[in-house]
């Protein structure tokens, strides 16, 4: 018995080194705000809503489910949205948001890509005044 628990921890041991070298192996993983236009196949006088956006959606919901989305969501006045990736460099971020099927439909345009630190987040409680007491 006793030996099954050393082989069991060491197992764990040698997979939590494992996935602490992969880690640090991998570049760290930066936000990127993307903003989103009306795209040229836009249909005037219809509401997102009403938008052949379904695909979009799906895309969306798979990239959050990679860790990739962090957070999205359409502008109240239909103009288009903001979408807030994890990636590794602009380059990645771009390809995931010109692969999007609405932006590649044309419906969707992508305006800007900036880079985008997280000082303040009130999910989470992270700020940079917390540590300052």
């Amino acid at each position: 018995m006793l030996s099954r628990i050393v082989r069991v921890g060491a197992i764990i041991t040698a997979l939590a080194v494992a996935g602490w070298s992969l880690a640090q192996s991998q570049p760290p993983s930066k936000q990127y705000v993307v903003l989103q236009k009306r795209g040229p196949k836009w249909v005037a006088g219809k509401p997102a809503v009403e938008q052949a956006l379904g695909n979009h959606g799906r895309y969306l919901q798979e990239q959050m489910k990679k860790g990739a989305l962090q957070l999205a969501g359409p502008f109240l006045d239909d103009s288009g949205g903001l979408i807030l990736y994890n990636a590794r460099d602009e380059a990645e971020v771009r390809a995931i948001a010109e692969h999007d099927p609405g932006v590649m439909g044309g419906i969707l345009a992508v305006e800007w890509i900036r880079p985008f630190y997280v000082a303040f987040d009130a999910a989470t409680g992270k700020s940079p005044f917390s540590a300052a007491k």
